[in-house]
């Protein structure tokens, strides 16, 4: 289905959310996620769309779908619109919702390297007790540092430091991400030793 963007919303129009009657939560949700898919990192005019959608969006499986496709087609694009919905939604402190939310703003703000971003993501990942959003932030983080190498040192030595084992592992995430396709030796020895260090504590 990618690139035939111009068809997508005729294709899935009987997955998609309908002002006359209420269908499934679950093919609703699914029918955005599956057009951010569709238009992912080239979203255009389908980003308007899927922002209304999240916006009116009536329960949390459709805001769980509906964010990822809308982080999925604003992906690198770094638009104040579409992070503060996202934002917002994350906000609400639903797990369901959140996990999407925090995910999504890594892909919207991806490679940014966003100051108030990466603030707003590791400030709430270190309030919320929901486990699933820490999990979607986890990720989200590491995105916003993608192929930002050294400039990630010191948000990677900030989570690495933390006292919650998944923000450690957003740390190696951003380690990945930041480094990605560079072959860099500093950055794949800090990755070894993080794993043989886990798997020796781990047998003692």
């Amino acid at each position: 289905m990618q690139g035939h963007e111009k068809e997508a919303l005729q294709l899935m129009a009987t997955y998609l959310p309908k002002d006359t009657s209420p269908g499934s939560a679950y093919q609703e949700g699914g029918g955005l996620y599956a057009l951010g898919l569709i238009h992912a990192n080239h979203g255009g005019d389908i980003i308007d769309y899927l922002l209304n959608q999240l916006k009116n969006a009536s329960n949390d499986i459709v805001r769980h779908g509906g964010s990822l496709g809308l982080g999925l087609a604003a992906m690198g694009t770094a638009r104040q619109d579409v992070y503060d919905l996202l934002k917002t939604n994350l906000y609400q402190d639903d797990a369901v919702t959140g996990e999407a939310a925090g995910l999504a703003l890594g892909l919207v703000m991806l490679g940014s390297k966003n100051a108030q971003a990466i603030e707003d993501m590791v400030g709430y990942a270190q309030e919320t007790q929901h486990e699933k959003i820490l999990r979607g932030l986890a990720v989200g983080i590491a995105l916003v540092m993608y192929g930002r190498m050294e400039e990630a040192d010191a948000l990677i030595e900030s989570l690495c430091r933390d006292k919650d084992p998944i923000l450690r592992r957003s740390g190696m995430y951003t380690v990945a991400m930041a480094y990605c396709g560079s072959g860099n030796n500093k950055a794949i020895r800090r990755l070894l030793h993080v794993a043989v260090s886990t798997v020796i504590l781990l047998t003692l």
